[in-house]
């Protein structure tokens, strides 16, 4: 079984699609939260009259990075789709579907955990077992090319 990468590829790229909207779609995302939080601590700094019409900016500020990641996840979602159909023509639509989706599930419960602080539970992995061994009897069957 030779290792089919542009499959496993579009997985990765639909992975951090859905962490970049994770990020862009929550208003209280870790990142906003950041950005608007620098944004005042530089208005205090460099600003002595910090008026209502400066918090309006720093408000912003939080919605600007949610559509900078906004745009991530647009651009991840068009990475995933180019690499899934070049992962289609290098190992087929089955094969390509099972590590597409295997690969999309593994690295998007790591950067949960990871980044997200979600928890995973023993019916979870019993579920995400299941799937990595479907995902390795589509693999390693051998199809016949039709002639």
């Amino acid at each position: 079984m030779s290792l089919k990468i542009r499959a496993i590829g579009s997985g990765f790229f639909g992975a951090g699609a859905s962490c970049f909207a994770k990020i862009a779609l929550d208003p209280n995302s870790q990142v906003s939260t950041w950005a608007r939080d620098q944004c005042y601590r530089l208005q205090e700094a460099y600003f002595e009259n910090n008026s209502d019409d400066e918090g309006k900016f720093c408000g912003y500020t939080g919605v600007l990075s949610r559509g900078v990641f906004l745009l991530g996840m647009i651009a991840m979602n068009l990475a995933m789709v180019a690499t899934f159909f070049e992962g289609m023509i290098e190992s087929g639509s089955t094969i390509a579907t099972a590590l597409a989706t295997g690969s999309n599930f593994t690295l998007s419960a790591i950067l949960a955990v990871l980044l997200f602080d979600e928890r995973v539970n023993q019916t979870w992995m019993v579920g995400f077992a299941m799937i990595l061994t479907g995902v390795w009897l589509l693999s390693s069957i051998n199809v016949k090319p039709k002639k």
